[in-house]
Formats: C-alpha cells, sequence, structure tokens
C-alpha cells in the first residue's frame, strides 16, 4: 500500500467545504454565531403528527415569526420527514404541509385487504403515483429544481441497494459543487421509497430505498455535516410517534416469520436512540428532541400506512398534546426558544 501524498496540488477545492461562509457566487458572508438545525424523523403517515407539531411552532408568537423553515439554517430528513424537509425548504408553512399531508394521505395509502399479506408477498403494496404526485403538492413548483440549484443547506437520506451503504442527498447550500444533480422531487422519492410499500427509485444507474433502512432519526448525520461548518450548532429534532419497543423476556419470539416486525421496531428504535445520544452528547442544552410515546392501546399508530381518519385524529390530538407539554415545561420552552435563535439557556 502506498503511503498518502502530503501534496494538496491534484485535490479539487470545494469552496463550500474550504470557506463555509462563501455563497455560490463567490460574495463572502459574515460568519454566524450559531448554525440552526431542524432535523425531521422517518414514518410514513405519522409524519403528520411531525407537521402538525411544527405547525403549531410556526404559530406560536411564543418561538418567533414566519415559516418556520426560514427559521433555521439547515434542515433534514428521513423518509416523510425528508418531504417535508424539502417542502420547508422550498418555503411552505408547515400548516400547509399538515393539511396537505392529511388530505393525501388516503391516497398515498388507501385501504387494502390483506395488506400484511400483501407486504410479505407483493413486489410493492402502493402505487407510486399518489406519492409523487402529494410530493409535487408539498414543493410549491420546486419539485423540479435539482439540489445543485438549491441554495437552502438541505440534508435528505437514502439506501443505496447495490452498495448497502447510506447516502446523503445534499443540497447546494450544503455541499457547494459537490451536491448532488437529482431534482427536489427524485431525492424525496428516493429518501421515502420504503420496501414493501412503495418501488425502489434509480439515481446515478443504482437503485435506492428508504433512507429510513439506516438513518431513521437523522439527527447525528445532519450533525455531523452542521460541524463542518465550524460553527456551535443548535438542533431541533422532531420525531413520528409510533409504538416504541417495550416487550419482556418470555415475549422473544421463537420463530424466523415472528421476528419480522419485532426485529424491525427493535433496530429503528435503537438506531434513533443512538443517533439522539450522540446529539445530546455533543450538544446538550442545544439540542431538543420532540415526540410522544404512544399507549400500546393505539394500535392504529403501529404501522406507518395507516391513513383513516381515526389515525388523523389521533396523530392531531398527540401533536398538540405534545405543543401544551412543550409550553407548560419552562425549561423546553427556553430552550427551543434558545435553539431557534431566541434568548439564552
Amino acid at each position: 500500500m502506498s503511503s498518502p501524498s502530503n501534496s494538496t496540488a491534484d485535490t479539487p477545492s470545494n469552496p463550500a467545504l474550504d470557506d463555509p461562509f462563501r455563497v455560490p457566487d463567490g460574495r463572502l458572508t459574515p460568519a454566524p454565531d450559531c448554525l440552526r438545525v431542524l432535523s425531521l424523523s422517518g414514518g410514513g403517515y405519522r409524519g403528520l403528527y411531525t407537521a402538525r407539531l411544527l405547525a403549531r411552532i410556526e404559530a406560536s408568537e411564543k418561538f418567533g415569526a414566519g415559516p418556520i423553515g426560514a427559521r433555521f439554517d439547515m434542515i433534514a430528513g428521513t423518509s416523510v420527514g425528508g418531504i417535508l424537509a424539502a417542502g420547508l425548504a422550498a418555503g411552505v408553512a408547515a400548516s400547509e404541509l399538515y393539511a396537505m399531508l392529511a388530505q393525501w394521505g388516503p391516497s398515498i395509502f388507501p385501504k387494502l385487504s390483506l395488506r400484511k399479506l400483501q407486504k410479505l408477498l407483493s413486489k410493492k403494496v402502493y402505487a407510486a403515483e399518489p406519492l409523487e404526485a402529494a410530493i409535487v403538492a408539498c414543493l410549491d413548483g420546486w419539485a423540479g429544481k435539482t439540489l445543485a440549484e438549491i441554495d437552502k443547506p438541505l440534508m435528505l437520506t437514502t439506501v443505496s441497494w447495490s452498495l448497502g451503504e447510506l447516502r446523503l442527498l445534499r443540497s447546494r447550500g450544503l455541499a457547494g459543487d459537490a451536491a448532488d444533480t437529482c431534482t427536489l422531487l427524485e431525492a424525496a422519492r428516493a429518501t421515502s421509497a420504503a420496501p414493501a410499500h412503495f418501488p425502489a427509485l434509480m439515481l446515478d444507474d443504482d437503485w435506492h430505498v428508504d433512507g429510513g433502512l439506516a438513518a431513521n432519526c437523522p439527527d447525528a448525520h445532519a450533525l455531523g455535516e452542521a460541524q463542518r461548518r465550524g460553527v456551535p450548532v443548535r438542533m431541533l429534532g422532531v420525531g413520528t410517534t409510533g409504538v416504541h419497543h417495550k416487550s419482556v423476556p418470555s415475549r422473544l419470539p421463537l420463530r424466523g416469520l415472528y421476528w419480522a416486525q419485532p426485529a424491525l421496531d427493535l433496530s429503528m428504535q435503537a438506531q434513533e436512540r443512538m443517533a439522539q445520544a450522540i446529539c445530546m452528547r455533543e450538544l446538550k442544552a442545544s439540542y431538543l428532541h420532540l415526540n410522544s410515546e404512544v399507549g400500546g392501546d393505539q394500535q392504529i399508530l403501529r404501522d406507518l400506512d395507516m391513513a383513516a381518519s381515526d389515525a388523523t385524529v389521533a396523530l392531531t390530538r398527540l401533536a398538540d398534546q405534545r405543543f401544551e407539554a412543550l409550553c407548560a415545561r419552562a425549561d423546553e420552552s427556553r430552550r427551543l426558544r434558545f435553539i431557534m435563535g431566541d434568548g439564552e439557556i
């Protein structure tokens, strides 16, 4: 193995990484005091909870004014969180994204007979066309823009099928000349192509599937990208509820087929908790992750593809309750104001 060269003459320069405060046309901007990051988890139709909670924060004078996407310097997301992140980066209000998810949910996830059996045996359960139409509506004219044209720092996760690795799709505002060239619609489809639900998407001669397989909670990867800017990071993460894995040894599955759903729930929760632990260790009081615990009696929220009216009501109620708890907890409220650029810890 040859030793690495000390010369940097042959190394291409990336202006966005060499000087993170150089905007695309070459002008220098004042270095910010901090980088405010919004990171949104995946979870299918449960993303309605995310959109509703963001909409409540957006509408509250207690936490600032204007579209919530404009209050953050960088936005990251996985799966439905990636779709919401793309919409917020396009300047769409969280309240509008909530309304669009509620409107499009039943079309994206129609009622099916033998739904669980279809997930096991079908190539895909749901058609891509309603999902793509919903994404186009959420992007408000930005669907055809390439990530290389977008100045807002944006990161969406997806997984390469052939390489078996997580891929971060990044805008020009985040990666400079190294930004991805796919359209925002393609990026949103790639991050939300959940296996057994939607068909994979071809990007750069490779099939890509849902980023939730490797980073359903993208907080830690968003932190890594943000820290490259060399300024203090403040981060708000938002989850999508779901029934958390809680069990006892006697409930351990004994046959292979019975492992499928528990193993998926377990792996995703372990990954999410690891990501949150990393961010908490690195950022301490500059990090806040908002989510809700769902009781075992709310089975309708266990699956990511339940878009019935009672799921809409339950998710909306949970988000409203979480917002009210946020306002009632002085420490959380103070931390969120600090993260969003107002006040001190």
